[in-house]
């Protein structure tokens, strides 16, 4: 079977500890701005394989009986605080906010995450 993506071990950021959806998507955007492009942290090279990524994170902490309750705030945030979390989505207003460019679409909820994590106080 041929092989057309390399495997590499969980990156040490993310090791050893409990790991936030958060944190896997701050990492994402590092990967990114390294000129990674959204098919290596989403599967996919459009902006619904990061929406799919993170419905199944969610859906994992559901059925695992987990919670993340950081992801829960920023949720809110984005919603509340932004303005830009819509009924049909932030991907599909990102993506016409991105006039189709699914990979800044990606970039700007990733931008929003950041911003999230590194200025709005922990509870």
């Amino acid at each position: 079977m041929k092989k057309v993506v390399r495997v590499e071990p969980l990156p040490e950021e993310l090791r050893g500890g409990k790991v936030g959806l958060l944190d896997v998507l701050r990492w994402s955007r590092g990967q990114l701005l390294k000129g990674r492009g959204l098919w290596y942290v989403a599967g996919g090279d459009r902006v619904d394989s990061l929406v799919s990524f993170i419905h199944g994170w969610c859906a994992h902490n559901v059925f695992n009986e987990g919670s993340d309750p950081e992801w829960h705030r920023f949720e809110l945030w984005l919603r509340d605080v932004k303005g830009e979390f819509p009924g049909e989505g932030w991907h599909v207003k990102f993506l016409a906010d991105c006039e189709g460019n699914h990979e800044r679409a990606a970039m700007k909820f990733l931008d929003f995450v950041e911003e999230f994590v590194t200025q709005v106080p922990k509870e």
